[in-house]
């Protein structure tokens, strides 16, 4: 009896958890109301000033900002850009992109206005990139916008950038999809108000996007209304109910009695979805790695060694196999397997726990009778850090733990909270702080293939506090010119001295699995986002 409650618990647990959100019975049914879609977010947003937005492992922050707020263009899931807030995406052929590459004119789509009716103009573009660059602001990064030495309106719908020098991922990254997305931001709101951190608009915002705020409940559920000045038209959705639910078996729950219209899901998890009706599957290939994490800067994760001795002793296919069902192959790079700068060439060491033992031999640790390591009387014991709002990321954990622990190391398994992972320093982060040994992360890309801002030695997502002067100069040298082909072969030498290095175990590049119930059409996330066409939903 005792060990059938236990196996019970979780779903009780989940199950109250569920009742006390929906309200009980009168929830339990699928929803039909017609022009409102529910949908859940792993947290509760960080701010929603996308400013100071987090860049966390559930992308909550830029999940509610591409609701409220337009970037310059947008990428649909088959990698095509589309203009949003800019009439054309600036290129050497349309004269957008000087010949020097120093210079972009952004020419602003007409008709643009934010929800109080006032237009969006060239004023709002040069006003936010000076809020970026505020040091009173604290921003998560600045790489790129730090580039610009000037930025001139030239009329309502013109602006030019000028670099200091040439960057290439200048056009898909400022104001877009960078691996710290922006928007613009209402100047006639903000100019007035100097730092920005505590102002009242980010948690009121006043936005241009298909969606504005109506309400937010810390902690339970924000309500979106149509917005009724945006530029297509107000969407034909006319509410949106996100709820705050952290718990992954909640989320799972409310999924399959229709008290949501949309989730991530697990893969693992699709099966149990399979006596379901009415729900659809969407499938996203991410711009994202997920991997683990090492801190240099703990002994003995110094010992390059060791380093290779743990990738050696973790059987990456088997993990994606058994607990994606090979939804997330497996990847030894943070390029993501469809971008141009992948080079599959580029090797961790592969699965071979003899090898991985003979390396942890020769750095000087030695099994003792327990079968677990030690050197000098110290035990080979490493803390891992893991958030319990991915089902994907607590197995693989577990996994990971048996791996090591074959091998004589003795992992300890830390579960912190998303938010609490990803914070900044300042307010208690432990991957700023430096907290952990070894972490679970999943990294968002951008559209372009810079990845500085996590392999450089003082990148803003360098959780592994790496520094080898060589990337340095690699990436320095691929940021420098347009030319790809010369920009691919800079990523990959890149690319094959980190998994030398192995300053991150690489685990898998995703493609995420989406589960939606058939009343909500043209639901199609893309790589980047989910929310990213929310203009176009509509539920019968």
């Amino acid at each position: 009896m005792g060990g059938a409650m236990r196996l019970l618990a979780p779903l009780l647990c989940a199950a109250c958890a569920f009742a006390l959100l929906t309200g009980c019975s009168s929830q339990a049914t699928p929803r039909t109301e017609a022009g409102v879609v529910h949908f859940n977010l792993a947290a509760d947003p960080t701010s929603l000033d996308p400013l100071f937005a987090v860049q966390d492992a559930a992308s909550v922050d830029q999940e509610v900002a591409r609701l409220c707020f337009e970037p310059f263009f947008d990428i649909d899931p088959n990698g095509r850009r589309i203009p949003e807030l800019l009439r054309e995406i600036p290129t050497r052929a349309n004269g957008g992109i000087s010949r020097d590459g120093q210079s972009i004119t952004y020419r602003l789509r007409p008709g643009v206005r934010w929800q109080d009716g006032v237009a969006v103009t060239s004023r709002d573009v040069v006003f936010t990139l000076h809020a970026i660059m505020d040091p009173r602001n604290p921003v998560r990064s600045r790489a790129g916008y730090g580039l610009i030495d000037s930025a001139t309106a030239l009329d309502a719908r013109t602006v030019v950038f000028h670099l200091r020098h040439r960057w290439a991922p200048a056009v898909e990254t400022l104001f877009s999809y960078g691996s710290v997305p922006e928007y613009v931001l209402p100047a006639h709101v903000l100019a007035p108000l100097g730092p920005l951190l505590h102002a009242p608009f980010s948690a009121s915002p006043v936005c241009d996007g298909p969606y504005v705020l109506q309400s937010w409940r810390r902690g339970d559920r924000l309500t979106y209304i149509a917005n009724e000045h945006y530029w297509r038209g107000a969407p034909r959705i006319k509410q949106l109910v996100v709820r705050i639910v952290p718990d992954p078996g909640t989320n799972f729950t409310m999924l399959q009695a229709g008290a949501s219209d949309w989730n991530l899901i697990a893969p693992a998890q699709q099966p149990a979805l399979a006596g379901v009706s009415g729900l659809r599957y969407a499938f996203a290939p991410l711009a994202l790695v997920a991997g683990v994490a090492i801190n240099l800067t703990h002994a003995p994760l110094d010992d390059i060694r060791v380093r290779r001795a743990l990738a050696a002793a973790i059987d990456r296919a088997t993990i994606s196999k058994k607990i994606t069902l090979g939804r997330y192959p497996v990847t030894d790079s943070d390029q993501p397997q469809l971008s141009w700068a992948y080079d599959p060439h580029a090797k961790l060491p592969a699965y071979d726990p003899a090898a991985a033992s003979r390396l942890l031999e020769k750095a000087g640790w030695h099994r003792g009778s327990d079968g677990i390591r030690s050197r000098d009387g110290k035990p080979l014991t490493l803390t891992y850090v893991q958030f319990p709002e991915s089902t994907t990321g607590v197995r693989a954990a577990t996994a990971i733990q048996l791996d090591l622990r074959a091998v004589g190391v003795d992992v300890q398994i830390k579960s912190v909270s998303n938010a609490q992972l990803f914070l900044p320093k300042s307010e208690g982060g432990l991957l700023a702080a430096g907290d952990f040994d070894l972490a679970y992360v999943p990294w968002p890309m951008g559209a372009d293939p810079d990845d500085s801002v996590m392999l450089t030695c003082n990148g803003p997502s360098n959780y592994m506090r790496y520094c080898n002067r060589r990337v340095d100069a690699l990436e320095r040298d691929a940021l420098s010119t347009y030319d790809q082909v010369a920009r691919k072969r800079d990523y990959e030498r890149i690319q094959e001295i980190v998994a030398h290095d192995v300053p991150v175990i690489y685990l898998f590049n995703p493609t995420y699995v989406y589960a939606y119930r058939d009343r909500l059409r043209n639901f199609a996330p893309s790589g980047f986002s989910p929310t990213w066409n929310a203009w176009r939903w509509e539920a019968r």
